[in-house]
Order: structure tokens, then C-alpha cells, then sequence
């Protein structure tokens, strides 16, 4: 009865034991379908090329370059702002995109990486938490390889799942918002937009803010309406060709079209049919 009894008191306890066994690799096993997937770099990165180059014409030609140049001159605000300002966590970001995230628990991933960048070695952790059936959210975190304790922050957001849209906010020095991007993607027509609006407390240009966005249907698939403090912009051009045209009530004294030539006509100034 002895036997009967301590071998009926311990099946108990050993069930116990392998029911928090279980329970406790049921906990840290990943799940793997709530694993973020990063979006496209074209979700935080704003394509500048299209106006990359000013125009160079024959001195012997009576050209003008007026329209393309003042296009030019409108992204180049933002060019400088974004594309010079934010080199390096672009650079880290693209870098993500090749390596494999490891399950931290919690719902919680990390990408860590050393990547070279200039003449040097730079350590990031990109971090990605899902927050609900929709979304996740990111952080991106470097620091120089030598000074692992001088990390900065140096932009986070909230991507849905199913990449269709994104929020980035971009920082200077680990905590001045400099930067709020706005991406969202119609993956049935390809159709796309991104918009940074410059978020930073106290600078003149506060509120001001650049949209890209791609029609692919259009003649003119590109688009930039830029916003500052004392006009609006539009810009439209064909990305394969170049030939666009621009509209700025302040600098031509009308709302009307001003085109130029495609990219292997040298932009010159055209007529808008």
C-alpha cells in the first residue's frame, strides 16, 4: 500500500514538472509567422536622381534651362537635408536587408550587424517588436565599433505587415526629431507615394515637407509637391526619360506649366503642349 501510495503521489508531480517544461519552451519558441519582414529601403529613402545632375548646354546654342533648373534648385533643400544628414542609417538600413534576425522572446526581434562605412566600423541593432496583429514597430540603434557605449538612436517607426505603410521618424544625435517619412504602397496598381514633413522644434522651416509619389500609369510617373515656408511646388517628370515640367505661382507669376526637354535634349526649356 506504501509503494501504491508514494507511486500515486509522484505521477502527479511529474506531469507537473514536464507541463512547465513544455510551457517554458512553448514561451521562447519563435513565432515564426509574427516575424517582421522589413520593408523595402524605398519605404524610408526618398529617390532624388531624377535631379541629380544640373544641365550642361553648347555655349554656341541660345538654350535656356530655366524650368529644370528651378526644379533642381526646390529638391535640393531636401536633397542636402536627408540624403547628406542621414548617409550612415541608410546605409545601416540597406545592410539589414541582408542579415537574418534571431528571436529575442517577447515577440521581439533583432538584426545586429558590423558594417564599414567611410574609414569606419560601425556596429547596428535594428529592433523590431510586434505590436498587434498589423504591426510592429523598429528602432535603429549604432554605435562605432570602438565605442559600443556611444550608440545613438537614430530612427524608429511603425511598418503594418502587410508593407502597404510605414511611419519613420528620423533623429539627430539620438534625440532631436528632425524628420517625420510617410510611406504607403498600393501593391495591386504599384502605385506609391513617401512624404517627409520637417518636424524640428524651432527651425524656420518647421511643417515644410516634400512628397514623392509614383503613378505608374501616367506619362509623367513621378512627382514631388514640396512645401516651404512661403510657397508650393509641383514637379512632374517621366523617371526613364526625364522631360518634366513644374509649377510655382511665386517664382513664374502664374499657375501654369513650365516644361522642359527630355535628358537627352539637355532639359532645355520647351513649350508645354
Amino acid at each position: 500500500m506504501m509503494k501504491r501510495s508514494i507511486f500515486n503521489r509522484t505521477i502527479p508531480v511529474i506531469f507537473m514538472f514536464l507541463a512547465i517544461v513544455f510551457a517554458g519552451t512553448s514561451c521562447d519558441r519563435e513565432p515564426v509567422d509574427e516575424r517582421p519582414e522589413l520593408p523595402p529601403v524605398e519605404s524610408l529613402v526618398m529617390d532624388f536622381s531624377g535631379f541629380s545632375q544640373q544641365p550642361g548646354g553648347q555655349k554656341s546654342t541660345a538654350a535656356t534651362y530655366e524650368n529644370f533648373l528651378h526644379a533642381y534648385f526646390s529638391v535640393l533643400f531636401w536633397n542636402a537635408a536627408t540624403t547628406v544628414t542621414f548617409a550612415l542609417p541608410v546605409a545601416a538600413y540597406g545592410y539589414a536587408h541582408q542579415q537574418d534576425p534571431v528571436y529575442l522572446g517577447d515577440h521581439t526581434w533583432e538584426w545586429s550587424f558590423e558594417f564599414s562605412w567611410g574609414d569606419q566600423q560601425y556596429r547596428a541593432i535594428l529592433t523590431g517588436i510586434r505590436l498587434g496583429n498589423e504591426e510592429f514597430s523598429m528602432e535603429m540603434v549604432i554605435a562605432p565599433v570602438t565605442s559600443p557605449e556611444a550608440g545613438v538612436m537614430w530612427f524608429d517607426g511603425v511598418v503594418r505587415y502587410d508593407h502597404t505603410q510605414a511611419t519613420w521618424n528620423l533623429y539627430r544625435e539620438g534625440s532631436v526629431k528632425v524628420i517625420q517619412a510617410d510611406w504607403n504602397k498600393d501593391f495591386v496598381t504599384e502605385a506609391a507615394d513617401l512624404t517627409y514633413t520637417y518636424v524640428e522644434e524651432g527651425h524656420e522651416q518647421q511643417g515644410s515637407y516634400i512628397m514623392l509619389e509614383y503613378s505608374p500609369e501616367e506619362f509623367f510617373d513621378a512627382a514631388y509637391t514640396i512645401s516651404l515656408a512661403d510657397r508650393i511646388t509641383m514637379i512632374e517628370w517621366n523617371t526613364e526619360t526625364i522631360e518634366g515640367r513644374v509649377m510655382d505661382p511665386v517664382r513664374f507669376q502664374d499657375s501654369e506649366w513650365h516644361c522642359w526637354s527630355p535628358s537627352d535634349a539637355g532639359f532645355a526649356d520647351r513649350v508645354c503642349e
